[in-house]
């Protein structure tokens, strides 16, 4: 099943700052637009605040990508007010690609990428993970902000880095705004978080629905905050994973979902 994400189609060089980023104001040293794929497309996603961008890396990047993390994954967990730790609702594996103990030369240019996505410099970002989903593999409901300091994030920017067809699941749900993304190669996945008021948006709750029939899905995050957080010596504390909301149904898609 495919809907199409009743939005226009639109080059990113003319339009996407003012449309996504515009509310920010000046920001120096934001990446250049030369660092974007010359065919590099954005839709709205059903009428939403969330937007897709098509042919936002390569295949080959995205495998290097996939190649380089293989060996560093361990189990997932949350990031909540009471720290780090293992839960029941992500069951996917991690790897750290970019932050003060590993920094691999791959992600940079999608770090770049995304900072001119967003209209931020690279270095508000937070560390940078890779996560394997395999058969029954999932994340359950939940938002990637919060009021306290480890998810105080701006924007995510979530990319795919495999094709994982319908049938293998691992679609990316928001159910308050009914609509679902498939994973495809180079495909990315952005949305705000909050405002720089402070203020947030809870309607982008969003699972990883599992992965069936002996598929497995890669992706990586980008989560962006309105303050740097990359500094010679890496000064500031881990920041990695999200905290968790209620889970919500990991199995039915709510009623009305389209896909794209």
């Amino acid at each position: 099943m495919s809907v199409g994400m009743n939005g226009l189609s639109l080059t990113l060089k003319n339009y996407w700052r003012r449309m996504i980023a515009g509310s920010l104001g000046k920001t120096d040293n934001i990446a250049p637009w030369s660092v974007l794929p010359d065919d590099l497309k954005v839709t709205r996603l059903a009428n939403t605040g969330v937007y897709v961008i098509d042919n936002f890396c390569s295949q080959v990047e995205a495998e290097d990508i996939i190649a380089a993390a293989t060996s560093r994954l361990g189990r997932s967990g949350v990031r909540t007010e009471k720290g780090f730790t293992d839960s029941d609702e992500r069951s996917s594996y991690t790897a750290l690609m970019y932050g003060p103990k590993f920094r691999y030369p791959g992600v940079m240019p999608l770090m770049q990428r995304a900072a001119a996505l967003v209209g931020l410099p690279y270095t508000h970002l937070e560390e940078v993970y890779v996560t394997r989903y395999r058969e029954t593999e999932f994340y359950g409901q939940h938002i990637d902000f919060g009021d306290h300091f480890d998810v105080d994030r701006l924007y995510t920017v979530l990319l795919y880095l495999n094709t994982v067809p319908e049938e293998h699941g691992g679609a990316t749900v928001f159910p308050s705004l009914k609509a679902a993304v498939q994973p495809l190669v180079g495909r990315a996945v952005t949305w705000t978080n909050k405002n720089p008021d402070g203020s947030g948006h809870l309607e982008t709750n969003h699972a990883a629905f599992p992965v069936k029939n002996g598929g497995e899905k890669w992706a990586i995050q980008f989560w962006f905050r309105r303050y740097r957080l990359i500094h010679p010596g890496w000064e500031q504390p881990e920041k990695d994973a999200v905290n968790t909301m209620s889970s919500g149904s990991k199995e039915e898609l709510p009623e009305g979902v389209r896909y794209i």
